[in-house]
């Protein structure tokens, strides 16, 4: 695979977005034990797994709006939207990328598979049904920050405060409804784009 081929994969991960993933660090961060070799990397290894799942969400997503994508002034440069990378290609990273995560995660414990398996069926589920109804679309981000956040809980078993689920839960529903207004005000509900309210907020999710 040559150097081109391997930065349009990247861009259709969506690599940059994976920092969202950092949540998954708030257990050992906040129980002081960050520097603990063996607690951190059990996180890290969370951690990449979320990674890979965020990415077969991010994929299916583009691939659920690709007719939208073609016709829109920016986005229409996305690698799978431009033809970089076909649909078949496409479907093949997020069967890939889901199988072998979940997989992977079940080698890690039980309860973390479990965590892993509610975390990409939320993603697939906004791609397909929710980011179409603000009210599922906004609580559904807070839910995936959430469980971030306790997938770092199952990996290490350090217990993370109620009081710091509430605020991730609270500032995840705030960062979301805000970004969700501004994109209603700036775009409306353009008949050519139905989706650009609602996928222009996936940086968030």
């Amino acid at each position: 695979m040559n150097k081109g081929k391997i930065l349009i994969l990247l861009q259709t991960l969506r690599v940059n977005q994976w920092i969202k993933n950092l949540i998954i660090f708030t257990a050992i961060v906040f129980s002081g034990t960050l520097f603990q070799a063996d607690l951190f990397l059990k996180t890290l290894y969370a951690f990449i797994i979320f990674c890979l799942l965020s990415s077969a969400s991010y994929v299916l997503n583009d691939i659920i709006d690709y007719p939208y994508d073609k016709k829109h002034p920016l986005k229409k440069n996305r690698p799978i939207a431009s033809g970089k990378i076909s649909l078949a290609e496409a479907s093949f990273i997020v069967f890939l990328l889901t199988l072998g995560s979940l997989i992977v995660a079940i080698l890690f414990s039980l309860p973390f598979f479990f965590l892993s398996l509610i975390f990409i069926l939320l993603h697939f589920f906004y791609s397909l049904y929710f980011k179409r109804y603000p009210v599922f679309d906004i609580f559904s981000i807070s839910f995936s920050f959430m469980i971030r956040a306790y997938a770092g809980e199952v990996a290490t078993g350090y217990h993370i405060p109620i009081w710091l689920v509430l605020t991730i839960f609270f500032g995840s529903l705030f960062m979301a409804a805000v970004k969700r207004h501004a994109e209603l005000v700036s775009h409306g509900r353009e008949q050519d784009f139905p989706y650009i309210a609602t996928k222009s907020i996936s940086w968030i999710f």
